[in-house]
């Protein structure tokens, strides 16, 4: 049985999930990891940081694939800066070398838009928001635990970790769907 390390990456937060492929995808276990801030230094000190960061997970979590939510390749009008985007990018690619150099894995990464019609096609409904997509992944996999933050809300880093959660649960979908 293949464990996949799924990822939802950005310059605040990375979240992971481990799944196991078997019969029915199980949902292994979860978390996030914390990049340092833009104030604790330069771009460059930051990305070595959460490359060793992202080489720790994998030495711990020995994943036998990985995927990962594709960064944005276009600008959403009113959405991105090309400062974001560009930061974005970077995270996204210092993490699949980390996972190519580390592990030897070359990640798999697919867009929001093909993880939420996979799951849409797994939730027989159509799933077009990160509020639907947490809602589906906490009903998939009922050992997926929201955490409130200290103001009684659902953390922010809970969505990061479903997100990652629905990028791996998408490799399994494609995978066993060929393609």
């Amino acid at each position: 049985m293949s464990n996949i390390l799924g990822m939802d990456i950005s310059s605040s937060t990375i979240g992971w999930a481990l799944l196991s492929r078997g019969d029915e995808p199980v949902l292994l276990e979860c978390g996030h990891i914390k990049p340092p801030k833009s104030k604790s230094g330069s771009i460059a000190s930051r990305i070595s940081a959460t490359y060793d960061l992202i080489v720790d997970l994998l030495e711990e979590k020995t994943p036998n694939d990985i995927s990962v939510e594709s960064y944005a390749n276009k600008f959403t009008a009113g959405r991105s800066t090309a400062r974001t985007i560009i930061v974005l990018s970077v995270f996204n690619e210092v993490v699949s070398m980390a996972c190519l150099r580390s592990a030897g894995i070359e990640t798999k990464k697919y867009a929001v838009s093909t993880v939420r019609a996979s799951l849409s096609r797994l939730a027989g409904r159509k799933i077009t928001s990160k509020d639907e997509t947490f809602e589906f992944i906490c009903e998939y996999f009922p050992n997926f635990q929201a955490r409130e933050n200290r103001n009684g809300n659902i953390a922010k880093e809970c969505f990061d970790e479903a997100d990652a959660i629905a990028v791996a649960l998408t490799y399994i979908y494609k995978e066993n769907n060929n393609g």
